[in-house]
Parts: structure tokens; C-alpha cells; sequence
């Protein structure tokens, strides 16, 4: 039986920030990243939700995080600590390994990458919403990094747009166990029309699979 939460041709996956300076073993945020990333094996998660999506007709979308390029934040008024450490770490450097997504993660032919977001939210003066749209999207599952920050900014702003959202608590992860369980533990709960795990929104997108054979 086909998930009467997921609509099949209106569903998809969206990916927030899977770079290499979050993900990898050489990138510049991984150390920060890594105790909860491994505790939960949000790598492997994301990879086979990402597999599951693919496998079973499901849009993936890409929201990437602007590249830092110097003297990129000299047009704002205020810059967020987010941009002072992506200053100060040159995080996402444009041409460089940390900018790049993570090799098991790689967009494929039929995926959305949106514009870049240049602070948390993936919708925030970008074109994901338009792509979305033009693929009648309505029911979005946001996975990638990180927990409190840009995939709950992401989502709050899907909410807004009055897109159905889905949080996976294991296929996201922070800086700090703390930071980790104020977004999933706390926060997702009252933002999200479902929280659940990847083995849970795993069996979901292969009902979908199967309704279409």
C-alpha cells in the first residue's frame, strides 16, 4: 500500500549543505560535525534516503550553501556568526575541496540544484521554491547539515511557503550533542508536519515505488 502521506509525483527529498567541508574526513567543519555525525550515521543516512528517493521515482533537490569568494560579505550591513566563521575559515571556498559536494552524495541527471543561500534558510533568495513549484512539489523531506541551523531554517521557511514538511532526526546532525537535540529533540516537534527516522521515511518513499509498478 502506497504512503497516503507522501503523494506520488509531489513529493521530494531535499538535500541542505552536503559539502565536503561538512561531510568529509579533510573537511574544515568535520571535526566540529563529527561526534554526532558518527553517533547517528548521518552520512550513511543520507546516502541511502538520497538511493531510496532515486530508486523509488522521488525528486531530489539540492539546497547548496553559497561559496565564499573574499570580500564577499562587504555589501551587508550585519554580519550573522555564521559569516564570520565562514569568513575567518574560508568554509565552502569557491574552487576549492571543501566547496565541493560529498563524493556519495553527487548530484545525478534528473536532480533540482537551486540557487545558492547565502545564510541559513535554503528558500531565502534562492530559486528552490520556484523549481519546486514548476515540478509540483508539495510534501518535502529536508535532510543534510546542520540540525539547528540551516535544515531548520529551511524548514521553517517550507512551512511558510505551506509546503507539507517532513524532519528526519537521524539524517541531520550539528556542532554539539546540545545543539543537536534543541532541533530534533525540541524544535522539530512543533515545526514539522512529521518527524521521523530514515529506516521509517525509507519504507514510505518504497510504498511509493511500489505504486507505481
Amino acid at each position: 500500500m502506497a504512503s497516503k502521506t507522501y503523494p506520488i509525483g509531489k513529493t521530494a527529498i531535499v538535500i541542505v549543505d552536503p559539502y565536503n567541508d561538512f561531510m568529509s574526513h579533510w573537511g574544515k567543519l568535520w571535526p566540529l560535525l563529527r561526534k554526532v555525525s558518527l553517533k547517528y550515521n548521518v552520512r550513511e543516512n543520507l546516502k541511502k534516503i538520497v538511493t531510496a528517493g532515486r530508486e523509488n521515482g522521488v525528486l531530489i533537490a539540492y539546497a547548496p550553501h553559497l561559496h565564499y569568494v573574499p570580500g564577499q560579505f562587504s555589501e551587508r550591513k550585519y554580519l550573522h556568526p555564521s559569516h564570520v566563521g565562514i569568513k575567518t575559515a574560508r568554509v565552502f571556498e569557491k574552487g576549492k575541496f571543501g566547496s565541493r559536494f560529498y563524493d556519495s552524495l553527487l548530484p545525478l541527471q534528473g536532480d533540482l540544484i537551486s540557487s545558492c543561500h547565502s545564510c541559513s534558510s535554503g528558500f531565502a533568495d534562492t530559486d528552490l521554491h520556484e523549481q519546486l513549484t514548476q515540478n509540483d512539489i508539495t510534501h518535502i523531506v529536508i535532510i543534510g547539515y546542520t540540525s539547528n541551523t540551516c535544515v531548520e531554517a529551511t524548514a521553517r521557511s517550507a512551512v511558510d511557503l505551506d509546503y507539507h514538511v517532513t524532519l528526519v532526526t537521524d539524517a541531520v546532525s550539528s556542532w554539539t550533542p546540545e545543539d543537536h537535540y534543541a532541533a530534533v529533540g525540541v524544535n522539530y516537534n512543533e515545526l514539522a508536519g512529521v518527524v521521523t527516522s530514515t529506516g521509517n521515511i525509507i519504507k514510505d518513499i518504497q510504498s511509493l515505488g511500489k505504486d507505481h509498478v
